[in-house]
């Protein structure tokens, strides 16, 4: 029979109605832990740090759902809500990145010294952390900050792609995929006319056309690849064909559920989508770096 893992007791098939044990307070509790433990440590985040001197609210949380995951679930998650908001300016400056390595040295400082042959604690930290991918966001955010500042992220150029001068490469996105919107016409309506016999071996055809033109849009798939931008242009290097747009020539973006739209000011083929492998903070990601590329000016 399965257990409670908050109470430790048996949880039966048909609840307290047979009577069984009535669980509900314990979930109820659960919740109130898991609570109070995600928004005390975005908290602490936020303030850059982590107090020595925890209230008992945190050792009752950590106590209670000591047989479970749920801890370390909800700290991770408190963990993830302060870098969200650190990064919702669309970059991480010096001051907050010394807040969480501040909060990320305190914090450590709460758990033993590990064993010689297990993990060292400052992985163990940061690995329990970084269970909804937040230092992968932190790096993104501070790429988008010092690209503000003119410093390069450290990527090498993926091969094949081809600059012009003064042009700076700046990042690139690999397994992507990519199509363009092509503007296309059609006829709508009939034809008439009628055939003149003028002699024995000569006749001439008489037609008239009275369909309209009618243009529609269709979505091309030209293949997936690599995604690079540059300060001067956005450039797909596909297994089928390349792609490349200036910025010149692009209007907006808007972010999807999975990628983005570049919209473009060109009459025949008027946006190209690209979908990318990834999460929405990497879509995020790319969408901030490509709006901030053709400001880029390398700091000398």
């Amino acid at each position: 029979m399965k257990l409670c893992p908050y109470c430790n007791q048996k949880i039966s098939f048909f609840g307290s109605l047979f009577g069984g044990i009535d669980h509900t307070e314990c979930n109820s509790e659960a919740i109130k832990h898991q609570n109070f433990l995600r928004n005390y440590l975005r908290k602490e985040v936020m303030l850059g740090g982590f107090n020595k001197i925890a209230p008992k609210e945190f050792a009752e949380a950590q106590k209670f759902l000591s047989g479970t995951l749920e801890a370390e679930e909800a700290m991770a998650a408190g963990f993830d809500d302060a870098v969200e908001e650190m990064c919702d300016d669309i970059s991480l400056d010096d001051q907050e990145l010394q807040k969480i390595e501040r909060f990320l040295s305190d914090f450590g400082s709460r758990f033993p010294e590990a064993k010689p042959d297990e993990p060292s604690t400052k992985e163990y930290v940061e690995n329990m952390l970084n269970r909804y991918g937040s230092f992968r966001t932190l790096a993104q955010g501070r790429i988008l900050y010092e690209l503000q500042k003119g410093i390069l992220p450290k990527q090498p150029a993926p091969n094949g792609l081809m600059l012009n001068k003064n042009e700076t490469f700046i990042y690139s996105w690999g397994s992507v995929r990519c199509s363009i919107l092509n503007v296309k016409t059609r006829y709508r309506g009939r034809s008439t006319g009628g055939t003149y016999r003028i002699s024995k071996n000569f006749s001439i055809r008489h037609t008239e056309h009275r369909g309209k033109p009618v243009s529609y849009t269709e979505w091309k798939d030209v293949g997936s690849g690599i995604l690079s931008v540059t300060n001067k242009h956005l450039i797909f290097l596909g297994d089928e064909r390349d792609v490349k747009e200036r910025f010149s020539k692009i209007s907006s973006l808007d972010p999807t559920s999975d990628g983005f739209i570049v919209n473009l000011s060109l009459k025949t083929r008027p946006a190209v989508r690209f979908t990318m492998s990834g999460s929405s903070r990497d879509v995020w990601f790319a969408s901030n770096l490509i709006l901030k590329a053709p400001l880029f000016e390398k700091n000398t």
